[in-house]
């Protein structure tokens, strides 16, 4: 653990807000997966929801940018990148005739502040996936950096704000090159080593470069730890990793605001170098509810992870409940509301599908027409193992295999298509006609539910949130055979 531990109370906060918080979050269904509150750099509270942990990275979407942004900042600490730095100047080799007007005068502090000069996201112009669903024949194999300058800034750079993923796509291809070698290797000896912190898997493009703009998997205490060297101004135990000029630089709003008409408020304060203002401090954030939190005038930070559609949701109960149990210095709360929430917290938990009924031994069912699962996964198996399941989807022709504890998670794997993604499952005939099971893809937000029917002989195969990636599983792998 990079982190020391304290209670609530001895770092003047009071349990009590932070207790009301997961009631909230719990009441209105903000689907948290975990939460770590870190106070005068002390963790003062951590829970996960199980069978979510303290071990497991998370999927962060794009909290990535966040990563990325610290990537740079790095390599201009040590004079190796500029924010001024054309960004074209680091492409050499493109054929300038086929780059869009206006690409010259794109600097680097524009893709870090997306201010590029594009009016919406790019990225659906970049992005290829072709009709196959296996990642070697599904996805274009040419490089997608000449896509990005295909496509036109239609604005100044610097004079318009649109959240565009291609800027930060385009920053870790710069990282790349000018480190030689990827995100993931370029942070290893510059931020994950000092603040002890475990090597970050990543989603990759076809030639192998981290996207940058999302992909990272980080833990909760990675997230909370990347959060507490921005709060101390880049310093950690003692030592200065990040020059206080960038923090300072990074982490106030830059050039024009978000004018989205249906962004939420805690948008629409201004963006940084990959971070967000918002009405208290500043924070790095992710699709379904990933945040990175910092409150410089409570000397707090915050990492939770979630699977969750309304994000301002989880916002608005953090400034309700949580920013007002912060003290101003002083002592905070009580050794009982320290008990009590430690207590609420070491429970936490996703309840696991069950069913009391006993079962064929095996059964099998078609894919039924509500399904939104991948239409690759075409049947659905059941067999009984002991007390417990195994459940069968046919992807492909292809039998993959997931246990399935009945009235707990138990661990496997989705193994195919040269990828392997880390899932846990639970489910049970819940009568004498119908199983119902749940599998969550452990390393990231999402989880897909299955009801097989015995009269109809078919089954439902539905996401509760799609995932970006796709609306096959396997896409949330970062576990990939060699081609």
């Amino acid at each position: 653990m990079s982190l020391p531990r304290s209670t609530p109370s001895a770092q003047g906060v009071d349990a009590a807000g932070i207790h009301a918080f997961v009631d909230v979050a719990e009441r209105d269904r903000l689907g948290l997966h975990s939460l770590m509150v870190v106070r005068h750099g002390h963790v003062v509270a951590e829970g996960w929801w199980k069978p979510y942990a303290a071990s497991r990275v998370h999927l962060a979407y794009s909290l990535s940018k966040t990563v990325t942004a610290t990537a740079v900042a790095f390599l201009v600490q040590e004079g190796r990148l500029s924010l001024d730095d054309r960004v074209l100047d680091h492409f050499p080799e493109l054929d300038r005739s086929a780059v869009a007007d206006d690409w010259d005068d794109v600097r680097v502090r524009h893709c870090l502040s997306m201010t590029v000069g594009h009016e919406e996201d790019a990225w659906p112009h970049v992005f290829d996936r072709m009709s196959g669903s296996d990642f070697a024949e599904s996805v274009d194999p040419a490089d997608w950096v000449p896509r990005v300058f295909a496509t036109t800034p239609t604005r100044t750079p610097g004079t318009v704000f649109a959240y565009n993923q291609v800027a930060t796509y385009l920053l870790s291809v710069i990282v790349r090159r000018v480190a030689g070698e990827g995100v993931a290797d370029a942070l290893r000896p510059r931020l994950l080593a000092p603040l002890g912190l475990p090597d970050i898997p990543w989603h990759r493009d076809p030639l192998g470069r981290e996207l940058g703009f999302t992909g990272a998997h980080l833990t909760t205490e990675a997230i909370a730890s990347v959060a507490q060297l921005y709060l101390d101004r880049g310093r950690w135990e003692g030592r200065q990793l990040l020059p206080e000029a960038w923090v300072d630089e990074a982490t106030r709003a830059f050039g024009p605001v978000n004018e989205d008409p249906g962004a939420d408020e805690d948008w629409r304060r201004g963006y940084g170098y990959s971070f967000w203002m918002q009405r208290y401090g500043y924070r790095g954030d992710g699709a379904y509810g990933q945040f990175l939190i910092v409150l410089p005038e409570h000397d707090t930070v915050v990492a939770i992870t979630a699977e969750q559609s309304r994000m301002q949701s989880t916002l608005d109960g953090l400034w309700e409940h949580v920013v007002p149990a912060i003290g101003s210095g002083g002592p905070g709360g009580s050794g009982t509301a320290d008990g009590e929430l430690a207590e609420r917290l070491a429970g936490l938990e996703i309840p696991a599908m069950s069913g009391d009924a006993l079962g064929p031994d095996y059964a099998e069912f078609s894919r039924a027409d509500a399904s939104d699962l991948a239409a690759d996964y075409t049947a659905v198996s059941v067999t009984r193992d002991g007390p417990d399941h195994v459940l069968g989807l046919n992807r492909r022709g292809e039998w993959l295999r997931v246990p399935v504890g009945r009235g707990w998670w138990r661990e496997g794997e989705l193994v195919a298509g040269g990828a392997t993604l880390p899932v846990v499952a639970s489910g049970g005939w819940v009568d004498e006609d119908t199983f119902r099971g749940e599998v969550i893809a452990i390393e990231s937000p999402h989880r897909f539910r299955i009801e097989a029917r015995l009269r109809s002989s078919d089954a439902d195969l539905t996401w509760r949130m799609v995932p970006l990636t796709g609306y096959d599983p396997l896409w949330l792998a970062t576990r990939w055979a060699p081609a």
